[in-house]
């Protein structure tokens, strides 16, 4: 085969198949323009080749850098050390998330496919499944920021202990989330919570993109219809998924956040339901969200509208339930019997009226736009009074 040949070598098929065309070529049995046509190079490459191969025989079909180190191969050290601190402070984090935090914290800057190759290897970092899904149809995104909310809320161990739910809506348009909070349950109270406080930082959205079930429908929709009648005061059209992939936005959101959010409130020692609404509002959703999950509207116009000066949040978000007067001007709510004390001149008996419970549990009522006064009657219960037994004549 011509050269001198030290030891064995390991020649793959495709090496052996070099070989035989390089040996042809120099045995004239085909030319340099056939080899190179063969061999997909150029006719300049297989001339070189063929004199590596006369003078090293198959030693020169390796590459001339073969066996020696990169010159941007890592330091063994720096390896341990990465692999060191992903297995004993990051063991919760994929491997993107976990990169990030070595660059920030530990000034460690490798690439993340050298990352990926090395947490492989040792069998450490956290990675996740992927299942195969079904072919659902694209839907684009909407064109003007604040024209679709899609809101929903997410069920986890957010601290690893207590389970909370985490509610919020992101903007179908530039996947901006509006706002987010953690409560201990998903009733209706919590929901319009959020609504608010996104009216009261963006605006009033054009629709909501719901699904049917917590508590926007399904078996747990209790006072749903309190919430649609919130949205019918503001003109907010409430828009029904027919599955979860239809609103996959704010689920791809939440799988998100349960990936990010809970290594990192776990690394920032962060147990309560304060700490954490605190963390997302200042750090999670300005500092990672924004930057990096959010797009540009295909429109600058905003769809997001004011709030009319005559529309009070505090009446509107709220539990509105009609009741009527009694003939002794009274009205019965929720177990308890309210006297109408003011507000009104003459009698209301067999006329309706309004009742709002708001949040902190006060109940006012309402005559048309006119509020009464109203308080709490006492207790009259029944109470028999025992006479002696009358004695009887001798």
């Amino acid at each position: 085969m011509g050269g001198s040949m030290e030891g064995t070598i390991a020649v793959s098929k495709m090496d052996q198949f070099k070989w035989r065309i390089v040996e042809d070529y120099r045995a004239g049995r085909v030319s340099r323009r056939e080899a190179a046509t063969l061999l997909n190079l150029s006719e300049k490459t297989v001339q070189r080749l063929a004199k590596r191969c006369r003078e090293k025989g198959l030693l020169g079909l390796q590459h001339g850098n073969a066996k020696r180190k990169p010159q941007n191969a890592k330091a063994s050290d720096l390896r341990s050390r990465c692999l060191e601190l992903v297995a004993t402070r990051y063991f919760d984090f994929n491997m993107t998330h976990c990169l990030e935090m070595l660059r920030i914290h530990h000034d460690i800057d490798v690439s993340y496919s050298v990352f990926r190759r090395w947490c492989l290897a040792e069998g450490v970092g956290k990675r996740r499944r992927r299942r195969t899904s079904k072919a659902r149809v694209y839907r684009e995104r909407m064109g003007n920021e604040g024209l679709l909310l899609q809101m929903d809320g997410s069920h986890h161990k957010w601290n690893g202990e207590d389970e909370w739910v985490l509610i919020a809506a992101i903007d179908d348009a530039t996947s901006n989330i509006p706002y987010a909070q953690m409560f201990k349950s998903e009733d209706t109270i919590n929901c319009m919570t959020v609504l608010r406080r996104i009216i009261e930082l963006r605006g009033i959205p054009e629709a909501l993109y719901v699904d049917r079930a917590g508590w926007f429908g399904g078996i747990k929709r209790q006072y749903f219809s309190q919430f649609v009648r919130a949205c019918d005061e503001l003109e907010i059209r409430v828009i029904y998924a027919n599955s979860p992939q239809a609103k996959g936005r704010i689920e791809r959101t939440w799988r998100t956040f349960q990936d990010r959010l809970i290594p990192e409130l776990r690394l920032h020692g962060i147990n309560a339901l304060e700490g954490a609404n605190e963390y997302i509002r200042k750090e999670f959703i300005p500092s990672y969200w924004e930057k990096q999950n959010t797009v540009m509207p295909r429109h600058s116009e905003s769809r997001y509208r004011e709030l009319s000066p005559s529309d009070n949040l505090d009446n509107i978000f709220c539990m509105k339930h009609t009741r009527c007067v009694r003939n002794d001007q009274t009205i019965f709510y929720n177990q308890v019997l309210y006297r109408i004390t003011g507000g009104i001149v003459g009698s209301l008996r067999g006329k309706n009226v309004i009742l709002i419970e708001r949040s902190d549990g006060t109940v006012d009522a309402f005559y048309g736009h006119i509020q009464l006064q109203i308080k709490p009657a006492p207790h009259l219960g029944k109470s028999w009074k025992r006479h002696p037994a009358r004695q009887q004549p001798a």
